[in-house]
């Protein structure tokens, strides 16, 4: 049976953050989030499009002093993409280069392991044993075996639902070394909040399109709607809001145009239109 990594090194952080600027995510969540890190347990996080999952790993790391680095696994292609590629370089010939990924691996901060699940199941064997206790793994190019920083922490996103193509399921050894955390959108007040800080807008434009973020993520939970909204679409509407547009024109173009127009008045942009324009009146 695989224990978790045991830390060494300097101390860990001392205090508790009482949150993460610009960044909403329950104070609980938070310290559990922490808590897994700090003890050597590799951390997972889910939840809809657009709920923060990589912001939250560049904010926290910031908050942390950390370095960090982000890996794009939809762009792994195969095994050996983890660690680097083959080049001909005029004068030297062909020469091994090392990923930013492999570097980071020997060095204290945070490694986001972005969309873990857009890169097929093969291409994660590679760093199975470097998220276990073993915390090394041999590359051959190099020549020696690479062992991850004691300092080194992990944290993955993953994207899952009917309306995510190009996503695989992920093995259950990997699954198994990861401890998930499910990121959920901001309550309705809060997103106003974050929408009013970010962007000249009123309270009331806020608390208008932060209303219409939460019920339409609703009814994708009700099965209404095919994809989520998540906040992008929220920063969105809030953004032409502060250059001048009007709340209909805002309101349409950041998010009812994210949903189909085929079936006219039956189509879910339709539907969008018409519960927009019921959460405005």
């Amino acid at each position: 049976m695989e224990t978790p990594h045991k830390r060494e090194g300097p101390p860990l952080p001392q205090g508790e953050l009482s949150g993460l600027p610009g960044f909403y995510i329950p104070s609980e969540t938070l310290r559990v989030i922490e808590d897994f890190l700090f003890s050597g347990f590799h951390v997972m996080l889910t939840g809809h499009s657009g709920c923060g999952k990589t912001t939250f790993g560049q904010v926290w790391a910031a908050s942390r002093g950390m370095a960090v680095h982000k890996v794009n696994c939809g762009a792994i292609r195969s095994p050996r993409d983890w660690f680097g590629r083959h080049e001909f370089r005029e004068g030297t010939g062909t020469v091994f280069v090392s990923t930013r990924f492999l570097e980071m691996l020997e060095r204290p901060g945070l490694i986001i392991l972005d969309e873990i699940n857009r890169t097929a199941p093969e291409n994660h064997n590679p760093i199975l044993n470097l998220l276990d206790d073993n915390r090394e793994v041999y590359v051959e190019e190099l020549g020696r075996h690479v062992r991850v920083h004691p300092e080194v922490l992990f944290i993955a996103t993953r994207n899952a639902g009917r309306h995510h193509t190009g996503t695989f399921r992920l093995d259950h050894a990997l699954e198994d070394r990861f401890q998930e955390i499910r990121l959920e959108l901001p309550p309705e007040e809060v997103i106003a909040r974050l929408l009013a800080e970010k962007y000249a807008i009123s309270a009331e434009q806020a608390e208008i399109v932060a209303r219409v973020t939460v019920k339409l993520d609703r009814m994708y939970e009700e099965d209404l709607l095919s994809q989520t909204t998540g906040m992008r679409p929220a920063f969105a509407a809030a953004a032409l809001l502060g250059r001048g547009h009007s709340l209909e024109t805002a309101l349409r173009y950041a998010f009812a145009t994210r949903y189909s127009g085929e079936g006219g008045p039956e189509s879910e942009r339709t539907l969008v239109l018409q519960t927009i324009q019921g959460l405005v009146k």
